[in-house]
């Protein structure tokens, strides 16, 4: 009877390319007509997001557009702080060799920095470095053999692996509101310089079909109001918020990675019941895209003989990327910051905003060790001078380390950083303390090549072991296993074991002997 291939199917997502590139979006910003003229600017912010994204051969097209937000002090003006907001498309390609228009992309777009200066007081000149991290995934099908059938004494090794399937992916967004009214004893607000809004996932739950996520969304709001003496104002707002994104065949025993990001606000500040602008209402717009991951185990056939019969074996490797885990840790960190040299001293802080920045980050047994820089902006008001308001930008270096069991240091990760929290406090006119809470995310693969059956062919001939001796001495080599050695003489595993009384094939090691013993196959 000749030998059966059993074979099974199976999808995986694979990484065919990955490429970081970088563009750079510059330009001038103009002052509005309705604005007083440019002194000095105290800080210049950008956010940038993807508007599309196209798979093409060999590389990703993307495009997106790079919104900035720039504050100011003006001399001329009656206000103490003043806002402009102004936006740049632009258009970048990812060379990826070996992708093609029917696989996916993903691209990552963040602002690595951004550079300004001022032409004249009604211009600026800005510059942003846009980093861009992509991949190109195709979703391959693969046929592998796992099990044989056919002949009476065919021997079989296997491999289990674990590899991730991605069941779906899906992008879906909230809308979350605020209203609110400021306490009686404050100004009334007269416009809103900047916001910052931050998502943090509470807490997630798969169900069939959907995943549920709930989080809250922290919003900043810096703006102006009545007060002569003290118009610089900030109102924190916490709202939380329950969503979910609809993934077909997601069930509750699967992982799940989570993108949350708000990249619109919208505010209006509306009259109280006395005529007085202290009711601000706000709109955001969360968008989450959620992965559901299924990490299955799967046997593959990698070898086979017979005792007794020849057998001509044809193998072809595969490559998978086996799936570790993912794991989160957080830290908190305490950092004091001094004021540069040549700034006046500290009366008020009125903003602080943290940036965290990978830098390196190494595999070691079942660690992720982690190197980055938070790059902190701070904005205050001095204790003196006719224009008072003063910002500053430090870098604090921080390491930090995730647990995950099974980590080994030949492995890839992908790691991401997050804030968690950021809470200040002025400690005298030259420093201010940091407390931040930072949050880091490590996934890990290790990618595996497999040597697997592809065929097999029966040979006419059989095993001819006549001229062996009856009993065998074998002192195990370095490189040896029971399956090789048992291969090679034309036995079992199962025999050798009986034979040496071996309870554990794998405790056999390199220098122990072990009696093999002919097997007569006789045919009647």
């Amino acid at each position: 009877m000749s030998v059966e291939l059993i074979r099974d199917l199976f999808k995986l997502d694979q990484v065919v390319g990955e490429n970081i590139a970088q563009t750079i979006v510059e330009g001038d910003i103009l002052v509005p007509d309705t604005k007083p003229d440019i002194t000095r600017v105290l800080s210049a912010d950008g956010k940038v997001q993807l508007t599309k994204q196209e798979v093409m051969d060999n590389r990703i097209a993307v495009e997106g557009t790079t919104y900035f937000k720039i504050l100011y002090v003006s001399e001329k003006g009656e206000q103490p702080l003043y806002s402009i907001d102004s936006s740049t498309e632009f258009k970048q390609s990812l060379e990826m060799e070996g992708i093609n228009s029917k696989m996916k992309g993903e691209v990552v777009a963040e602002v690595e920095h951004i550079d300004f200066h001022i032409n004249n007081d009604r211009k600026i000149g800005v510059k942003a470095v846009i980093n861009l991290i992509g991949k190109g995934i195709e979703e391959k099908t693969m046929e592998i053999t796992k099990d044989l059938a056919g002949l009476e004494d065919i021997q079989v090794l296997k491999e289990t692996f674990q590899y991730t399937d991605i069941v779906g992916v899906n992008k879906s967004e909230t809308l979350v509101k605020d209203n609110f009214e400021i306490d009686e004893d404050e100004y009334e607000i007269k416009e809103i310089l900047k916001w910052d809004a931050t998502v943090l996932e509470r807490e997630t739950k798969i169900t069939d079909g959907k995943v549920i996520v709930g989080g809250i969304v922290n919003i900043d709001l810096l703006y102006v109001d009545e007060d002569d003496e003290n118009p610089l104002k900030m109102i924190k707002r916490e709202i939380p918020f329950t969503h979910f994104v609809e993934i077909t065949d997601a069930f509750s025993d699967m992982k799940y990675k989570l993108k949350l990001s708000v990249d619109e606000l919208y505010y209006d500040i509306k009259e109280n019941i006395r005529g007085e602008r202290k009711i601000v209402e706000i709109e955001g717009v969360i968008k989450v895209e959620a992965k559901v991951m299924d990490t299955q185990s799967r046997e593959i056939l990698v070898d086979t003989y017979s005792p007794s019969k020849a057998l001509k074996i044809n193998k072809k490797q595969i490559e998978l990327n086996e799936n570790i885990g993912m794991n989160r840790a957080h830290v908190l960190l305490r950092e004091t910051l001094d004021i540069p040299h040549g700034h006046p001293p500290i009366n008020e802080v009125f903003s602080v905003n943290v940036k965290p920045i990978l830098t390196d980050y190494s595999l070691v047994v079942d660690k992720t060790m982690i190197e980055g820089i938070l790059e902190a902006t701070i904005m205050y008001k001095a204790i003196e001078g006719i224009q008072p308001l003063y910002s500053f930008i430090q870098e604090v270096p921080f390491k930090h380390y995730v647990d995950l069991e099974g980590l080994q240091e030949d492995m890839e990760a992908e790691v991401e950083l997050f804030i968690e929290e950021t809470n200040y406090n002025v400690i005298n006119g030259e420093q201010v303390e940091l407390k931040i809470n930072v949050g880091a995310t490590c996934e890990a693969y290790c990618k595996k090549v497999i040597d697997v059956i592809a065929n097999i062919d029966e040979l006419e001939e059989d095993v001819n072991i006549t001229s062996r001796p009856s009993l065998t001495i074998y002192f195990m080599q370095p490189e040896d296993t029971l399956w090789k050695v048992a291969k090679r003489y034309h036995t079992t595993v199962q025999r050798i074991m009986e034979t040496n009384q071996i309870e554990n094939p794998v405790a056999v090691k390199a220098g122990d002997h072990i009696i093999i013993e002919k097997v007569h196959n006789f045919k009647l």
